[in-house]
């Protein structure tokens, strides 16, 4: 029985002729502009129905006094007003976040450029430094972990990437390691 069918032990050992092409490929990753101007829409709406629906409190008042029912309708619209009137912000902030976020995959690893303007982060992983990518769902959002050997992270989720399933899976290509349960 001959050695040339296994790899190589050492640096590289397992890489195979298609990670290898995988890696020559340069390859930045970020969200969709679509889906953020959506996001960025839905917040302004979002405060529209809030301004609304606070118009629809004085309306409910002032037509028919304090009785009963007027005060069990306007205290549902007030709540309506803070549901819209707390996601207005919500929405944006996170629009506005994610149009920077960044993933860049070339030849010499990954970047994660997961950061604001303000306050930015940048982690940079060689391909043979990373040890593992790990998901792990927390409530109603899918989280993936990239974790170097040396003990650094990067995470990413569904309020950072509109789908990270995807993002984990152009970096297991290229590592040629498998999402594992975290």
């Amino acid at each position: 029985m001959g050695t040339t069918g296994y790899p190589a032990p050492g640096p590289g050992a397992g890489i195979t002729s298609q990670i290898a092409n995988n890696r020559a490929i340069p390859m930045v990753l970020h969200n969709s502009r679509f889906l953020i101007g959506v996001t960025m829409i839905c917040s302004i709406i979002s405060a529209f129905f809030a301004v609304c629906m606070a118009l629809m409190v004085f309306s409910v008042l002032s037509s028919g006094g304090l009785s009963g029912g007027n005060l069990y309708n306007a205290f549902w619209w007030g709540l309506g007003t803070l549901a819209f009137g707390y996601g207005c912000p919500r929405l944006w902030n996170l629009s506005r976040a994610m149009a920077g976020y960044r993933v860049t995959l070339d030849s010499r690893g990954v970047n994660f450029n997961l950061g604001t303007k303000k306050k930015p982060s940048d982690l940079f992983l060689a391909w043979d430094q990373i040890a593992a990518i790990k998901h792990k769902r927390v409530g109603n959002a899918q989280q993936y972990y990239v974790q170097g050997k040396d003990g650094s992270e990067a995470r990413f989720s569904s309020y950072t990437f509109f789908r990270p399933k995807k993002v984990a899976r152009m970096i297991a290509e290229r590592t040629g390691l498998a999402i594992q349960k975290a």
